[in-house]
C-alpha cells in the first residue's frame, strides 16, 4: 500500500525548496522528479505527492489568504517557511480532500511539525489549523 505520510514528507520538502526559491513554479517538475526517484521513499504515494504539490502551488494565494485570516497577531511573512508550508498542505487537504477527516489532517500536520519544526511551531500550527477546521469543516463539528 502506498504511504501517504511519506508523500507528505516529500511534499513538504519540495514546497519548502519552492518557497525558498522565490516560489518559481518552473522549479516544481525537477523538484518532483528528484523526490519521485529517491530510494528511501519508494513506497510513498507518488500520485498523492504530485497532486498535493501541484495543488498547493496552484492555490497558494487562496490558501495563504485563509491562513492569514486564521493567524492571530502575526503576518504571514513572520511565519517560518517550514511552518507556513505545513499549514499550506493541511489547508489544501481540508479544502480539496473532504474524504479525509480534519482530525487526521491536523494529526498529520503535527507529525510533520514534530519532525521539521520546533515545539512553539507545533503549538502555533495546531492553533491555526483548529481555527481553520472550524471554518472549513463546519459539518464535522455538528453533533450527530
Amino acid at each position: 500500500m502506498a504511504n501517504r505520510h511519506k508523500a507528505r514528507q516529500s511534499a513538504l520538502e519540495i514546497l519548502y525548496a519552492w518557497h525558498n526559491g522565490e516560489q518559481d513554479s518552473a522549479a516544481i517538475p525537477s523538484l518532483l522528479a528528484g523526490r519521485l526517484s529517491e530510494e528511501g521513499r519508494s513506497d510513498q504515494d507518488d500520485g498523492y505527492l504530485q497532486e498535493m504539490v501541484q495543488g498547493v502551488v496552484a492555490q497558494a494565494e487562496d490558501i495563504d489568504q485563509l491562513i492569514g485570516g486564521a493567524v492571530r497577531g502575526r503576518s504571514l511573512k513572520s511565519i517560518a517557511h517550514i511552518e507556513h508550508n505545513v499549514l499550506r498542505m493541511a489547508v489544501w487537504e481540508m479544502t480539496n480532500r473532504l474524504e479525509i477527516p480534519y482530525r487526521v489532517i491536523i494529526n498529520e500536520a503535527l507529525e510533520l511539525a514534530r519532525a521539521y519544526a520546533d515545539e512553539p511551531g507545533r503549538g502555533f500550527i495546531n492553533g491555526v489549523l483548529d481555527r481553520l477546521a472550524r471554518e472549513l469543516r463546519k459539518e464535522e463539528f455538528r453533533p450527530a
